[in-house]
């Protein structure tokens, strides 16, 4: 059936779910490629010792027993003939992303590499009979009359897949089944519960993304000048990772928006971050920074919380830091680099009258000691944290910054007290952003962004 002019039809068994944990005990290929006119099918199988144990509910979904495995290859010993049989050929699997990412992992601890094209026989089905609710495997025997003797195996699953594609050509005809393919084949790693055309109309510019769960909830935002290269990524046939191989696993939904060039780009995915809280987007979603403020001569520091400061208020304050104790650290880094007196800033706890520890060492000016005044010691750390001081919005009120796409699109970006007000397609729409007054917490991303475009940054 022409699928392509050589693929393997392949199912694996595994202890478990996951190929960087888990490991196959069974694998099955059958090979099909054209000879002239005619198509001529190789079947092999073979168990696997996993060199772990085999869980009690796999033994029960598959009848292979730890015993039946004890003596059987390990995969190492198997990959050369594997990586024969897979050489040149299409990977085709039912949910082929699960049987590829095992029998790549397995490859690889034997040292053999594989970069193959995938096709899944869940979403062929899925684009061939959309109308069609059940695409499991069994589903699928059933509405086509077939039967499957050894379901749960390797090879009776390998055989069950060869009689679902002629079945599939019988009743849609060859050449549909061969342009349903060449379609999947443009983005071969989605996962199967998207549909094929999912891809298709993400904007080949710039823009902004989500990547969203079963129920619509935000799993990820990303940003990138070229969207739909940048999705496509996501669902690679070689999944960078197990967070990755989670992350495309629980998509259902996607959605993008397209931006004017990079910085809307920046700023956009920052606001939808802050806005929807996306659960992959692990070290972006803080709900607010934390700052520090100096004594002029004497006193004690305070680190505030960000979300507690109105806009405007963060200027002459240092930071932003990522967390309270992040604040610290960064104070204490910093006097220990000017070999200021830990003690007098309040940044290490001493006796009465002692000496600081540093002090012992050498590596303090003696304000601990009444040798130097405190003042000096607020004013060295002033300066040693002065690339963290946050200056004055660098204007009376709203800035306007105009971005134009190569592709034509243009937009305005209105940004005051360090804050994104907004963006607009227009002039007009970006006067009114203007008079809007700049709420919540600073966000730091957003900040260093602005800092840079506006020649702020001293450094």
């Amino acid at each position: 059936m022409p699928l392509a002019p050589c693929y393997a039809l392949v199912d694996v068994e595994t202890t478990g779910l996951s190929p960087r944990h888990h490991r196959v005990i069974e694998i099955a290929v059958i090979r099909v490629q054209r000879d002239g006119d005619a198509w001529l099918a190789s079947e092999w199988r073979s168990l696997v010792d996993p060199g772990v144990p085999i869980p009690a509910v796999i033994s029960r979904l598959t009848g292979i027993t730890a015993a039946q495995c004890a003596g059987a290859p390990p995969f190492a010993a198997l990959a050369a003939e594997v990586r024969a049989r897979l050489d040149g050929a299409l990977f085709v699997a039912h949910q082929a992303r699960f049987d590829y990412g095992f029998v790549r992992a397995e490859l690889a601890r034997a040292g053999h590499a594989l970069s193959a094209r995938t096709l899944c026989t869940v979403r062929l089905s899925r684009l061939l009979e959309p109308q069609a609710a059940d695409h499991t495997l069994d589903g699928l025997l059933a509405r086509h009359g077939l039967t499957a003797p050894e379901r749960h195996r390797a090879l009776g699953d390998a055989r069950a897949l060869w009689a679902l594609v002629q079945a599939l050509a019988a009743r849609h005809g060859e050449r549909t089944l061969r342009l349903a393919a060449s379609r999947l084949l443009r983005h071969p790693g989605l996962p199967s519960h998207l549909p094929a055309q999912a891809l298709d109309d993400a904007p080949e510019g710039p823009g902004v993304y989500a990547m969203l769960g079963a129920s619509g909830q935000p799993l990820y935002v990303g940003r990138s000048s070229h969207l739909r290269r940048r999705l496509a990524s996501h669902f690679s046939a070689d999944p960078t990772g197990e967070r990755a191989t989670r992350l495309a696993a629980e998509t259902h939904r996607l959605e993008w928006q397209r931006t004017g060039g990079e910085l809307g780009a920046r700023l956009l995915e920052a606001q939808w971050i802050r806005e929807r809280q996306p659960s992959h987007n692990i070290a972006q979603r803080r709900v607010w920074p934390w700052f520090a403020r100096l004594p002029g001569d004497a006193g004690r520091f305070e680190l505030l919380r960000g979300d507690r400061l109105a806009p405007g208020e963060e200027s002459g304050l240092y930071g932003p830091f990522g967390s309270r104790a992040a604040a610290r650290a960064a104070l204490t880094e910093a006097a220990s680099r000017a070999c200021l007196c830990l003690a007098t800033l309040g940044l290490e706890r001493r006796g009465p009258g002692e000496p600081c520890f540093r002090h012992q060492l050498g590596r303090c000016a003696g304000a601990c000691v009444g040798r130097v005044s405190a003042a000096s010691q607020w004013q060295g750390l002033a300066e040693a944290l002065a690339d963290r001081r946050v200056p004055p919005w660098p204007a009376a009120g709203p800035i306007t910054l105009h971005e134009d796409d190569p592709a034509g699109a243009a937009q305005w970006h209105v940004l005051s007290h360090w804050r994104h007000l907004g963006s607009a397609d227009d002039p007009q729409s970006a006067l009114q952003l203007a008079g809007r007054t700049p709420q919540g917490a600073l966000d730091p991303g957003v900040y260093r962004l602005l800092r840079r475009l506006l020649a702020a940054d001293p450094r």
